[in-house]
């Protein structure tokens, strides 16, 4: 190890709260800035004294989210005025786009932290954090303590991975009602029924607020129809989700859709794909695709039409 990385350690190490300077002297104060770097020592600090720290920190941050959030209230009420005062028409945007992860993730923040009764969200790609419309788990959780009824929607594939798994059963247990389907229909998250949010249609990190009534009416109800043919995260078993996945990579198999593809528009794998797709082989005694969707074919199609589930 370098001696550069090394001090990079201590940085990181010390920005965490986990070591702390002092000076070697009597008194065993603190370090100052000051101080004869020499004289400074590292003190190990207890992990819960750091986590202390850490939220303190976290809940000065929140504070100035909410008056971040205040003040552009506050200024869409003057940019109002002096729209009306000039005759141009109402301010707000009814589609921002958000080119980057940082403007993303800050206006769904704030968006969040608005919320008065509803968030509705649909994540076909699970809980990994470079997905600009995934909320932070804190921000999920401080939603259900406010009482905000949060609905989640997620691919089949969530059940059966560890950290995706953990996650929702985070959520069930605080008061989230999650469900998952084969193939959901894309990323979306609609906060009050008053403004949505969408992946950025050029930028892999950015975000499209819509806040026009009618579009953003429409996106909730994409989503309520995805949501009726869901199954709950906490169920009777995993039955009707093998099935209903398995239904849904024979139709993609019979339309000659890629192995890499079917994985990623079912959110896992292809390892996991391929041992489903095997699976299915063996069900169907095939021993290939042509041979699986003759068989599938003389039993009536691979896909049958499943009613909507009763609220």
């Amino acid at each position: 190890m370098t001696e550069s990385e090394a001090r990079q350690i201590l940085t990181d190490l010390e920005d965490a709260h986990l070591l702390e300077k002092y000076r070697d002297d009597k008194n065993d104060a603190p370090s100052t800035e000051s101080a004869d770097p020499a004289e400074h020592r590292w003190r190990i600090l207890d992990p819960q004294v750091a986590a202390a720290r850490l939220a303190s920190r976290e809940s000065a941050m929140r504070q100035t989210v909410v008056r971040l959030s205040e003040t552009r209230r506050r200024l869409d009420d003057l940019a109002a005025l002096h729209s009306a005062l000039r005759g141009s028409g109402p301010p707000r945007h009814s589609v921002e786009l958000f080119g980057d992860r940082a403007s993303a993730g800050a206006v769904l923040a704030e968006a969040l932290l608005g919320c008065h009764d509803e968030t509705v969200s649909c994540r076909p790609g699970g809980t990994h954090p470079a997905d600009p419309l995934r909320p932070d788990p804190d921000e999920e959780l401080h939603l259900l303590a406010r009482g905000i009824r949060l609905r989640v929607l997620h691919a089949h594939a969530a059940r059966h991975q560890p950290a995706a798994r953990a996650h929702l059963e985070r959520l069930t247990a605080a008061g989230a009602e999650v469900r998952t389907m084969a193939e959901p229909f894309g990323a979306l998250t609609v906060v009050d029924r008053t403004v949505g949010f969408l992946p950025h249609p050029a930028v892999a990190d950015g975000a499209v607020r819509v806040r026009e009534e009618a579009t953003v009416a429409f996106l909730h109800r994409v989503f309520e129809q995805a949501w009726e043919r869901a199954e709950p995260f906490e169920g009777p078993g995993d039955g009707p989700v093998r099935d209903e996945l398995h239904r849904t990579i024979l139709s993609l198999l019979s339309e000659g859709v890629r192995d890499e593809t079917i994985a990623r528009r079912l959110g896992m794998s292809l390892r996991t794909c391929r041992r489903h797709i095997a699976d299915i082989f063996k069900d169907l005694g095939a021993e290939s695709r042509f041979q699986a969707g003759y068989l599938t074919g003389r039993r009536g199609g691979p896909v049958s039409e499943r009613p909507p589930r009763a609220h």
